[in-house]
């Protein structure tokens, strides 16, 4: 950068005296105009130093304070004015308005010509910038050749050191490291300063600068800067590649997880001995446990605009980070991947009490499913399945985590936790739950008891349902529904008018509950 004061301080220039403004002489200068209007401010770009004769205000000298607050405004960098010509004395009201915008007013001796100002200005201009981009070039250079050598971090630090005169380091927040030179690898910086590193508008990591100068001359400031923003390149080039080299890592790891859950593998020698270039240990077997995003897919289908489906993917994106923070703070072995609107983990485990860890398991469940819903517009249900010792046999466990949520929500419920093997009965009729025989042997008995509740207005069904839950113990029912024994009899007796059965008969009370378990598991 040239500034107002690296101008003055030429030698051709002794003479010039700034009047007004002092403050502002470190001002960036970038070009050099005459003035030859008195709305010039209007054309104004930024850095320009503005010289005239005063012709143009000569006959309103009281214009100058309103063109200083102007030109000030539009970002030029100094007025300079021949004295002597046309003006004779500085307006007092102008010089005030200088001084307190600091904007430098410049007294250019009467003896000098425009192009006296102009062309040396010009001059020191262009040549300040064809040395930056000399040095540019040089720094360029010398970063290439670091990248073509995959020179590491700590080697691309010390070059900028050394051309920026400070220490500096670099923290990588991507993958939670921090770079110091060879130097200060294990000391620490006094940060004085940080220069950010983005890619696509995120940031990545930032360098850190350090309070050590050596001769810090501010006329230096562009060429720092240069050194300091291909340092920033060359940094993102060396975190691309990490990241995608971590890309491919992670895409190797999540189809060995698919592999291992669609039983590509089916040997638990290859599935341990994949494992292990991974540093993952599968010998104590594992257990599958699936959070599904309660109607996500629904959702997704229905909004094909490219917008709502981002933003739909960065839900998803937020349930897998949530999900991987809360396992992971639990349990310390597990791998997992994302299939569809599921995310899929095999937590592998030593444990001593079964159904500790069952609970534990289900309070983790019940954790993630808050947190998810709370931080996104979707609920979340979560099936687990059987703990399978022989990591061959894990497809099993995914099978039942899978057919656990299916069971579920085929009985029309969701936001919720459910372990396999404590479905019941479910497993089994939901293999035929569909089926025309199992709707009909349904409407059997579940029709005339519903039937008779709408014509009567009445809660039978509700009487049958605490029945069938309580062992058809009369006496528990009567006390769970809060009615007298008397009433329970009486009910009971009416439900077996209703069904035209005798509800003594063990064989008509096992139709009943399977009968039961499928209207619950089709009821809305």
């Amino acid at each position: 950068m040239i500034g107002l004061r690296d101008i003055l301080a030429m030698d051709i220039f002794r003479d010039f005296k700034i009047i007004a403004g002092k403050n502002g002489s470190d001002r960036e200068v970038k070009t050099v105009s005459v003035m030859d209007a008195p709305d010039i401010y209007k054309w104004m770009k930024g850095g320009e130093f503005l010289i005239t004769s005063g012709y143009v205000v000569k006959d309103q000298p009281e214009y100058l304070a309103f063109l200083i607050e102007n030109l000030d405004k539009h970002g030029a960098c100094a007025l300079g004015i021949k004295l002597d010509r046309f003006i004779y004395e500085y307006p007092q009201d102008a010089i005030e308005k200088a001084n307190k915008l600091n904007f430098p007013i410049i007294a250019i001796p009467f003896e000098f010509a425009f192009t006296d100002v102009i062309n040396p200005v010009l001059q020191e201009v262009i040549n300040h910038q064809s040395r930056i981009l000399q040095y540019s070039e040089r720094v360029h250079q010398a970063y290439t050749k670091m990248v073509l050598e995959d020179e590491d971090i700590s080697t691309i630090l010390s070059f900028l050191e050394e051309h920026i005169h400070q220490e500096a380091a670099f923290v990588d927040t991507c993958f939670d490291k921090t770079y110091y030179t060879k130097d200060t690898a294990q000391g620490r910086i006094e940060e004085t300063g940080r220069y950010r590193i983005h890619i696509n508008e995120e940031e990545y990591g930032y360098l850190v600068f350090g309070s050590k100068w050596n001769d810090y001359d501010e006329s230096f400031r562009d060429y720092y800067q240069i050194a300091i923003e291909q340092a920033g390149t060359i940094l993102i080039l060396k975190l691309q590649k990490k990241l995608t080299a971590r890309q491919i890592e992670a895409g190797y790891r999540e189809q060995f997880v698919q592999d291992m859950l669609t039983r590509n593998i089916s040997s638990k020698e290859e599935i341990i001995n994949r494992a292990m270039i991974y540093n993952w240990d599968f010998y104590l077997g594992g257990v599958v446990f699936i959070v599904d995003i309660d109607h996500f897919k629904k959702q997704y289908l229905k909004h094909l605009d490219e917008n709502v489906n981002r933003r739909m993917m960065e839900m998803m994106t937020r349930v897998l980070l949530i999900s991987k923070q809360r396992v992971g703070q639990e349990y310390a072995h597990y791998v997992y991947s994302k299939l569809s609107d599921q995310i899929v983990f095999i937590i592998t485990e030593k444990y001593k009490d079964e159904e500790t860890f069952r609970g534990n398991l289900k309070k983790l469940a019940k954790e993630i499913k808050d947190e998810i819903a709370r931080v996104i517009p979707f609920t979340a249900t979560i099936g687990i399945g059987n703990y399978r010792k022989d990591i061959s046999q894990i497809h099993d466990s995914w099978e039942e985590a899978r057919k656990a949520i299916e069971i579920i929500r085929s009985m029309e419920r969701e936001d919720t936790v459910v372990f396999y093997d404590e479905l019941g009965i479910f497993k089994l009729l939901s293999l035929v739950s569909h089926s025309a025989e199992a709707k009909e042997f349904e409407k059997q008995y579940i029709e005339k008891i519903c039937t008779y509740d709408r014509k009567h207005h009445t809660d039978m069904m509700d009487t049958f349902i605490a029945l069938v839950t309580n062992g058809w113990n009369l006496k528990v029912t009567s006390e769970k529904l809060f009615i007298h024994y008397n009433s329970m009899k009486y009910r009971y007796r009416k439900l077996g008018m209703i069904l035209e059965l005798d509800l003594q008969d063990q064989e008509e009370r096992l139709n009943l509950e399977l009968a039961l378990k499928l209207y619950q598991m089709h009821e809305k």
